[in-house]
C-alpha cells in the first residue's frame, strides 16, 4: 500500500511537471505601464497584473527579458515561448500573435500642453472639452512636438498626415529613444506648444515636467481594450489558454484597476469609471 501511495505521487508530479510550461515574457520599458528600472521599479500598472499572473498559475516558470520594443516586435515574430504585456492588437500583430480577452481599458492618446499655455488652445475646445485637432493642426503659430515612427492611432495619424508638407506644417520631431520625455522637456522650453500622449504617461513624467494639462481629442475618446499575447508557437498554447480563463474570471479587475488609476490624473478619475460603466458586458 506505501509503494502504491508514493507511485501515484511519482505520477501526480510527472504529470504537474508535464503540464508547466517555461513562459518568457518580453516587455520594454514604457512608464508607467511597464517600469524595471528607477524609483518606481516594477510599480507600473502592468507589473502589478503580472504579478498577479504570476500567483494565479504557480505550475508555470514565468521569466521576463526587457529589450527595445522593435528587438521584442522581432523576437515575437521568430516565434517561441514568448507572451506579452504591452502590444496592443493590430491586424499585422495578429499574424504572429494571438491576443487575450481584455484584462481592462484604457483612456486613449490625448494632447498635452504646459499648464501655462491652455489658453492657447482653448479655442480649439468643443463644449465637451475635447480638441478639434483638425481645426488646430491648421493653426501654423501653434506647433505641435512628435516621435518619429510612433504611431498615435488611426485618427491621430491620419490628421497629421493631411497637414504634412503643407504650408500648416510646422512639427518638431523627436527621433532619440526617450521621445516621451523629451518632447516633455521641448514643451517645458517652449520649443513647442504641445504634443501628445497617454494621460498616465503625462503622470509619470510629472515629477520632472510640472504643469502639464491633459485634453481628450473630439472623436479619439473610446477606451482602449488592453489585453495580452501570445506567440502562435506551440510553446504558448496551455498558458495562452490559461490566461483567458483567468481573464474570463473578475479577480484581476481590481488590481488592474488600482494599479492603472494610480497613474490618471484627477480630474480624468470620474470621466474615466464613467466611460467604464458605459462598456457592454463581456
Amino acid at each position: 500500500m506505501k509503494r502504491l501511495k508514493v507511485l501515484l505521487f511519482s505520477l501526480t508530479c510527472m504529470t504537474a511537471t508535464a503540464q508547466a510550461e517555461s513562459i518568457i515574457w518580453l516587455g520594454a520599458e514604457f512608464p508607467p505601464m511597464y517600469i524595471s528600472q528607477g524609483p518606481h521599479a516594477n510599480q507600473g500598472y502592468m507589473n502589478a497584473l503580472f504579478s498577479y499572473l504570476q500567483q494565479a498559475l504557480p505550475q508555470h516558470n514565468f521569466s521576463e527579458s526587457v529589450a527595445p520594443w522593435p528587438r521584442v516586435m522581432h523576437m515575437a515574430e521568430q516565434g517561441g515561448p514568448y507572451c506579452l504585456l504591452a502590444a496592443f492588437k493590430t491586424p499585422e500583430r495578429e499574424a504572429f500573435l494571438r491576443f487575450s480577452k481584455p484584462y481592462g481599458h484604457l483612456l486613449p492618446l490625448g494632447l498635452v500642453v504646459s499648464q501655462e499655455q491652455t489658453a492657447l488652445v482653448a479655442p480649439y475646445l468643443d463644449t465637451a472639452g475635447r480638441i478639434d485637432l483638425e481645426r488646430l493642426l491648421k493653426n501654423p503659430q501653434i506647433r505641435p512636438g512628435i516621435a518619429s515612427g510612433r504611431s498615435y492611432g488611426s485618427l491621430i495619424d491620419t490628421l497629421l498626415q493631411s497637414v504634412q508638407g503643407t504650408e500648416q506644417s510646422s512639427f518638431a520631431r523627436v527621433y532619440q529613444g526617450e521621445s516621451t520625455s523629451a518632447l516633455f522637456n521641448m514643451l517645458d522650453r517652449r520649443r513647442i506648444d504641445y504634443t501628445f500622449s497617454y494621460p498616465s504617461e503625462m503622470v509619470y513624467f510629472t515629477a520632472s515636467h510640472q504643469h502639464l494639462r491633459f485634453y481628450p481629442i473630439a472623436g479619439n475618446e473610446q477606451l482602449l481594450p488592453g489585453r495580452l499575447s501570445c506567440t502562435r508557437s506551440p510553446q504558448t498554447d496551455r498558458v495562452f489558454a490559461e490566461l483567458n480563463q483567468i481573464l474570463s474570471g473578475t479577480g484581476h479587475q481590481a488590481v488592474f484597476k488600482a494599479a492603472y488609476e494610480r497613474w490618471l490624473p484627477d480630474y480624468l478619475l470620474e470621466p474615466y469609471r464613467a466611460q467604464l460603466a458605459q462598456l457592454p458586458a463581456e
